[in-house]
């Protein structure tokens, strides 16, 4: 049986999925209720909708917090430590433009990266502060938008509706390809069971982090 590392406990692929499907849900009704031309109780039973959504999405991001801050703890770590390979990734971009499209940017050579690369952390980090933000705003212009200046509300809305639109395309454009690209960390954040990636998987994405933080019990490398 090939060697499996686990990369993916459980309360990452819980927040994961949850996170994704709420995150969609929200799109396509806060979406279509302002660029469609919909009449006032179509736009009113999608905003139900919406908030309701909102909700179990709220709870996710906060259960994380509450219920795992080990692993948010390790996920906010691993994405703020940089060092001198992380900075090189953004020499070729990890070779995806050679790779993919025939471009040969940078170097040929990728640095050898650690649980996350160059590319991977500043996404993330991207994610997570506009996943919370986004949650914020929400709620302040769900509740308090009578206190809220016309300035200030008028800016937070736009925020909400333009940075949930910009990190989509981010997502779609960019994070669910790449993410396709690796089956292996695909199958692990999405399947059922231990959140497990090949050996081969992790030494060729992250030898870094599996040199330096995975512990392995009672396992031989077969070759």
């Amino acid at each position: 049986m090939a060697e499996r590392i686990l990369r993916f406990h459980t309360a990452d692929k819980v927040f994961h999925g949850v996170n994704a499907i709420t995150w969609f849900a929200l799109l396509f009704t806060g979406a279509a209720a302002y660029f469609c031309d919909l009449s006032d109780a179509t736009i009113n039973n999608l905003m139900i909708w919406h908030i309701a959504i909102a909700v179990v999405y709220t709870f996710n991001l906060i259960g994380f917090l509450v219920f795992a801050p080990h692993r948010f703890a390790a996920l906010l770590n691993a994405l703020l430590t940089w060092d001198m390979d992380t900075i090189k990734w953004f020499r070729n971009f990890g070779g995806y433009p050679r790779r993919f499209f025939g471009i040969p940017f940078g170097p040929v050579e990728v640095p050898p990266q650690g649980r996350y690369n160059g590319g991977q952390k500043m996404s993330y980090l991207i994610f997570i502060f506009m996943m919370y933000a986004l949650a914020v705003t929400g709620w302040l212009l769900f509740y308090f938008a009578p206190a809220i200046p016309k300035n200030a509300f008028w800016w937070m809305y736009m925020f909400h509706v333009w940075g949930s639109i910009i990190c989509s395309l981010m997502v779609v454009g960019a994070h669910i390809p790449l993410a396709l690209l690796s089956w292996e960390h695909f199958k692990g954040i999405w399947g059922l069971g231990e959140g497990t990636i090949s050996y081969e998987a992790a030494e060729h994405h992250s030898p870094k982090w599996l040199a330096k933080d995975v512990v392995q019990t009672n396992i031989e490398k077969r070759i």
